[in-house]
């Protein structure tokens, strides 16, 4: 069931990306942000009513929702939506496959059971010269605005990144359904008070496209994928579950070219596939025991 999860979160994640880019074609960023966070508190505020959650208010459980709402969803998500306005959203997809990496690292200081290995240090490196290769692409990174877009982005990365690792050294477990609504009414309320201090509101077009992205990020991107990506990240190794970042770039690359004509180079999938060897090098006996391929032999799934 687990990993039926994890495949519908790649889903979800997949479109995402191009839904973003539809969305900011008449929505002033913040604006955008603080209903998708409105939308995906509501439909989780409702299911809590329904199962009549309680939410917790002690220093962990604050400090949690504090530091998953404001690094995760406010800060990470305003530099990934800050980036999509000058790089196609496949890019964006791409620069995050990053993130099994940057998480490593953060687990290698913060959680003794998983230190980094030598290999895992190669794997970095060559993880790292595939981000480099994609940005050395003179039909992408023509201007100083794609350059940034693609830093912020990568700069969002990390942000969201930390807090992956520091719930994992939690020893009080958390509820992951109170736990992904009250980081999104943090982030909801944050993008709020910057849209009106910015007089984001005014520039506002509600046409259908606008309002149905809005929806769809709320209601899928956000609610669902994050409820079942917290749940999960209870389940199953910190770093197995950053999987999802090697599988979704491929089709939110092809979602962004088809859905919204964005070029696609060859030195843009060469980049992409040395990062996806770097990844799959970092942590080659955990996907290999996925598939359940491992010296010729059958095994289980660590």
């Amino acid at each position: 069931m687990k990993y039926f999860k994890l495949i519908l979160i790649c889903f979800i994640w997949s479109t995402t990306w191009a839904v973003i880019k539809i969305g900011l074609d008449r929505t002033p960023l913040m604006v955008g942000l603080a209903l998708r966070f409105s939308v995906a508190t509501i439909a989780l505020g409702i299911i809590i009513f329904l199962k009549r959650r309680k939410i917790a208010f002690d220093r962990v459980s604050v400090q949690n929702y504090l530091v998953v709402g404001l690094l995760t969803m406010a800060l990470s998500f305003y530099c990934t939506y800050w980036a999509e306005k000058f790089i196609p959203s496949g890019l964006t997809s791409i620069l995050w496959t990053a993130m099994p990496i940057v998480v490593g690292i953060f687990a290698h200081f913060m959680l003794p059971d998983e230190r980094l290995r030598l290999a895992q240090v190669m794997a970095i490196l060559i993880a790292m010269a595939g981000v480099i290769v994609i940005l050395s692409d003179r039909q992408l990174v023509f201007g100083r605005e794609l350059l940034w877009g693609s830093v912020v982005a990568l700069f969002g990365v990390v942000v969201s990144s930390w807090p992956n690792v520091l719930l994992k050294t939690r020893p009080q477990p958390y509820d992951s359904l109170t736990m992904t609504a009250m980081a999104m009414l943090i982030a909801a309320l944050v993008n709020f008070i910057g849209a009106t201090v910015g007089g984001e509101w005014q520039k506002m077009v509600w046409d259908f496209k606008n309002i149905g992205a809005i929806v769809y990020l709320g209601l899928f991107g956000s609610a669902l994928a994050f409820y079942i990506y917290f749940d999960l990240l209870k389940q199953i190794n910190v770093i197995k579950l950053t999987f999802i970042n090697f599988i979704s770039p491929i089709f939110a690359t092809l979602i962004g070219a088809l859905w919204l004509n964005e070029i696609v180079t060859w030195r843009e999938i060469g980049g992409m596939l040395i990062i996806f060897f770097g990844l799959f090098l970092y942590d080659k006996d955990k996907y290999l025991a996925i598939l359940k391929i491992k010296d010729g032999r059958s095994t289980h799934a660590r």
